[in-house]
């Protein structure tokens, strides 16, 4: 029908709709088999070395950096489920303000008015004691789930400098249970930053984010690390900043102390100004790049065929701050040298690990003056850390090589000739006497630390003698009218020098107070060049003879 629409005629049969097939049913067995899959995957994937890394690097980006605060760390310390550490709450400032006053009192007016550096630091005495939470109480701990919040004020040249909030953290080794050493934390969850370096170090740059309290456990001289320090550094060992104090902590006075740089990463990326390195830290947990580096440097000290030269050596090691720290050490009859750290700057042309030196609380305590050579130790202590990488290394070195044993034999004769002789000896006792004067001379027995180096230099020659077998020395002599340089140093005019054997001594004429340079008598006869360079065969005397104008 046109216009109309198609029915079907009537009776006609309705054709079926087409059959859409059914999705399969999961049985529950099957569903509870596929989530108990995806579970223990999960579980895998959060014991997953890449999970725990990842957890790990989090954990420290948000709560172990400094410039605290940011969104990022907020961020990741919600995902980790933990509190925000960085949120400085006004109960913690009240707190910290009351803290602060205590630690006013606590402070000696008559230290604080003779200009000693004074550090006045308080904290809750559970932080401390509790036999669950605190820091001295649980001297093993470490990190920063074992950091306080404590106030400090510190004093300097008798005025307030810092009155600050701060991290308290136990420092140091085996004598973390003596709860005398300790590192301030500069964060702003204790409302205080960084800090400039001079404020504590004068002439430093920079700024330092910890600090190191220490007391002296050693005090016989008297300030024994520092002068420890003092001479690691002159003989070309690297150290971190010092300087002496007194502090106390929660009114508890700890006596004569060193502060100094906290040596970790942190510092050196500020020292360096960069972040390219590795610093491997004896006797403490080291990153896995460190542990591998200094790993490969071990085996390649055990396992280098000899004779091993002082050129590859030195590819791999600055020599001079090894004979430092090793020598050093002797010298000032050390037990406890193998300590420290090595570090290796990767932007230098040719990297190469280099020496640092800290802790010398023990310098002094082992030497001997007033025994016989028989008795005193010498390089024991050395010899007993014959296998630490240094040690092992020198050792070879001193087997294998000729130019090292020369090299090294004549380090030790400039050292004590010129580095450590009476006059450099007695401006570091100058220092501390005049230090010690300022507290009424209780803390300096300059008398017997002058006594126990008056003739370090012919005993330690003694020593390398007999336990190294370095050629025996002789003493040399030179007296002049005017000053005279001597094995290119300048400023003598009575001069006692010790060489080994064979080694040479360069004296040049003065160029003053002589008038006309004549010639040199050496052993009474005469020797007309105006420069002596003369072996060392026995004991020698020179002088130069001049004819006034």
């Amino acid at each position: 029908m046109p216009g109309g629409s198609a029915t079907p005629p009537t009776g006609s049969a309705i054709p079926p709709r087409p059959r859409i097939p059914h999705a399969p049913r999961i049985p529950l067995w099957g569903a509870a088999l596929f989530l108990a899959a995806l579970l223990c995957a999960g579980l895998l994937l959060e014991r997953s070395p890449a999970i725990r890394q990842y957890r790990a690097v989090s954990l420290d980006m948000a709560t172990k950096k400094d410039s605290l605060g940011s969104p990022r760390k907020r961020h990741l310390l919600a995902e980790l489920g933990l509190p925000d550490v960085h949120a400085v709450a006004p109960e913690n400032t009240a707190r910290t303000a009351e803290l602060l006053e205590q630690a006013r009192r606590d402070a000696d007016n008559t230290l604080v008015a003779s200009g000693w550096p004074v550090f006045a630091i308080r904290t809750d005495s559970a932080n401390l004691h509790d036999p669950e939470t605190g820091i001295v109480a649980n001297s093993e701990e470490r990190g920063m789930e074992w950091e306080r919040p404590a106030a400090m004020v510190y004093y300097r040249e008798g005025q307030e400098r810092l009155a600050a909030g701060a991290g308290l953290r136990l420092h140091g080794g085996g004598s973390r249970e003596l709860g005398i050493a300790y590192r301030l934390y500069f964060r702003d969850s204790y409302g205080s930053s960084a800090q400039p370096a001079d404020l504590f170090f004068p002439g430093a740059e920079g700024k330092l984010k910890r600090i190191v309290l220490r007391k002296e456990k050693t005090t016989s001289p008297g300030f024994n690390n520092m002068l420890g320090l003092d001479i690691m550094g002159m003989l070309g060992a690297e150290t971190p900043l010092y300087q002496p104090v007194l502090f106390t902590v929660n009114g508890e006075p700890m006596g004569l102390s060193l502060l100094s740089e906290h040596i970790a990463a942190a510092h050196w990326k500020r020292r360096l100004g960069h972040g390219n390195f590795l610093l491997y830290s004896i006797r403490k947990g080291n990153d896995r790049a460190e542990f591998a580096a200094l790993r490969e440097l071990y085996l390649w000290i055990r396992l280098m065929p000899a004779p091993l030269t002082m050129q590859q050596a030195e590819r791999r090691m600055d020599l001079r701050s090894m004979c430092a720290i090793i020598f050093g050490a002797v010298y000032l009859g050390e037990n406890d040298w193998d300590q420290g750290a090595f570090l290796m700057d990767k932007t230098a042309a040719s990297p190469r690990w280099t020496n640092i030196a800290w802790d010398l609380d023990q310098a002094f305590q082992f030497l001997s003056p007033d025994r016989p050579l028989a008795k005193r130790p010498g390089w024991k202590f050395a010899m007993d850390e014959k296998k630490a990488v240094r040690m092992r290394l020198f050792l070879r070195l001193w087997g294998e090589s000729s130019e090292f044993r020369e090299y090294f034999l004549r380090y030790v004769t400039d050292a004590l000739n010129h580095t450590l002789n009476d006059a450099a000896r007695e401006r570091l006792f100058t220092r501390y006497e005049a230090l010690d004067q300022k507290v009424g001379n209780t803390m300096f027995d300059q008398d017997l630390a002058r006594r126990l180096l008056a003739r370090r230099a012919e005993e330690v020659l003694d020593e390398t003698v007999r336990d190294l077998g370095a050629p025996r020395w002789h003493q040399v002599r030179v007296s002049a009218p005017g000053p005279v340089r001597i094995d290119g140093q300048p400023g003598y005019t009575e001069y006692t020098g010790r060489y080994f054997d064979g080694q040479r001594v360069a004296v040049a004429p003065p160029q003053e107070g002589c008038g006309r340079f004549l010639h040199w008598e050496v052993d009474g006869a005469r020797h007309d060049a105006p420069r002596l360079d003369l072996p060392v065969r026995s004991t020698m005397r020179i002088r130069a003879i001049c004819e006034k104008s």
